[in-house]
């Protein structure tokens, strides 16, 4: 019967990966393999157990003593004292400082967790960058099996005498090239989906095929919400974090000594209590650290302002790239359809009518092969920008 849930398990994975892997399944297998979140979460723990450290309680001392007594009269002896004590603080004044660090911890989470939105991001940009690849692959394959096509026919022309040898050897050149471009293009597609795959952890499937149905659309302008909403969260808790402090070290007396001992002497047993109040108004170290809080507080608001100030200028920096990367695409693409539909086959019909060489053919080919490699490229570049974008701004993308 332990063979039933094996089986099941089987058919759950075939069923699976059977079907091509689109980006919202390879950022859920990501975010199950993503050693940086599970470190943002142990770190997130030490940081608690540190603060619970830092702030315990103060243990119980014990401390013990013994003479041995040898007064001018004939009596002697031994005596000896035992006793403990312990520094209690008053009031809230222990969660007040634990609040100070946990504020603190949490801010570096929050700051630690952009670098999990790059990640993302990069998964992102590289799964269209894959796409891209793979539509130039097959528009340069379905170019080469075209142009097998017309050598076939071209090699039947040359046998009936009616071509050159020469005009048969340029086309064959040319065929050698349109091959080596098909397969350095099969080559850079598979390299794009092994990185995603690792990166992923799903580099134990290697035969899986990725969608390419669900890239985004280009666009020459896209919408930011929240932005920089991981950073100000951040400065907020640094912020209620140094107001924390200047409450903790508002107190006149924050805490007391308490102990309690035994003693001992020959004859008479000696009990004590006793009580030490630190009186904080004595000194000026709570007055410094209040003064270092406010500070602190400043020196956040400031760093804070100047690096909003910053990105925001490289966002909008960013924002104009985007658009006129997208006009570039749009325009690349037009004339990339314009010259493959319209121009190309005039020219391969002057060609077969033998009014256009071979020259002239085969180089309006390199034209379209250019124009086709351009757009691509533009292609790729959007994206790039895209996501740096979503990364900078520490917003979710929205399609």
């Amino acid at each position: 019967m332990k063979i039933i849930p094996f089986i099941v398990l089987i058919l759950s994975l075939h069923m699976t990966y059977a079907s091509a892997l689109t980006l919202q399944a390879i950022l859920h297998e990501a975010e199950q393999h993503n050693t940086l979140t599970k470190a943002l979460d142990q770190q997130a723990l030490a940081s608690k157990s540190q603060a619970l450290v830092d702030t315990a309680n103060t243990p119980l001392s014990l401390y013990a003593e013994g003479v041995r007594a040898v007064p001018n009269t004939s009596v002697w002896g031994y005596e000896y004292t035992v006793g403990i004590s312990k520094n209690i603080k008053l009031g809230n004044i222990q969660n007040e400082e634990r609040n100070m660090i946990l504020l603190q911890s949490e801010a570096s989470r929050l700051e630690g967790e952009k670098k999990v939105i790059l990640f993302n991001n990069t998964i992102k940009n590289i799964y269209h960058q894959h796409c891209v690849d793979v539509q130039r692959y097959s528009s340069i394959k379905q170019n080469y099996q075209d142009f097998l096509s017309l050598y076939t026919k071209k090699e039947k022309a040359y046998k009936y005498h009616e071509i050159s040898k020469t005009e048969l050897m340029q086309l064959k050149s040319e065929k050698r090239r349109l091959f080596v471009q098909v397969e350095n293009m099969k080559m850079a597609q598979n390299s794009s989906k092994q990185k995603i795959l690792i990166l992923s952890g799903l580099n134990n499937t290697k035969h899986v095929q990725l969608a390419c149905n669900d890239i985004y659309p280009i666009r020459s302008q896209i919408t930011l919400n929240d932005t920089f909403r991981l950073s100000t969260q951040a400065k907020e808790k640094r912020l209620e974090s140094t107001q924390k402090a200047l409450k903790r070290y508002s107190h006149t007396i924050d805490s007391f000594d308490i102990n309690g001992q035994y003693g001992k002497e020959l004859d008479i047993d000696r009990y004590t209590i006793g009580v030490s109040i630190p009186l904080n108004f004595t000194t000026s170290k709570n007055e410094y650290a209040r003064a270092a809080a406010m500070y602190k507080a400043s020196e956040i608001a400031y760093r804070y302002e100047q690096s909003i100030k910053e990105r925001q200028a490289f966002l909008g920096e960013l924002q104009l790239q985007l658009k006129s990367q997208a006009f570039m695409v749009k325009m690349t693409s037009e004339n990339y359809k314009s010259y493959k539909n319209d121009l190309l086959p005039l020219i391969k019909k002057s060609y077969d009518l033998g009014e256009t060489s071979v020259i002239e053919y085969l180089l309006s080919r390199q034209k379209l092969y250019t124009l086709n490699q351009e757009l691509y490229a533009s292609k790729k570049v959007y994206y790039q920008t895209l996501f740096r974008l979503y990364t900078l701004s520490e917003t979710k993308d929205n399609k």
